[in-house]
């Protein structure tokens, strides 16, 4: 089952994760998102992210006109 989140959400699961892998992940995908922030003048609150069974976040939508 995949799940809908905000960038909190991310950022609680990021908190929470032990595992060093997830971590990497997920810091490299919020980089990211704060590069496109940055460039486009978008919110932390015009994305959202998606996450698959397997674990992985992915950016599942931007709001705005980028």
């Amino acid at each position: 089952m995949t799940k809908e989140l905000t960038y909190e959400h991310v950022l609680h699961l990021l908190g929470k994760s032990q595992c060093d892998t997830f971590i990497q992940q997920v810091t490299i995908l919020l980089t990211l998102v704060h590069e496109v922030m940055q460039e486009k003048s978008l919110n932390k609150s015009d994305f959202t992210f998606t996450q698959y069974d397997e674990g992985h976040i992915l950016i599942a939508g931007i709001k705005g006109d980028i």
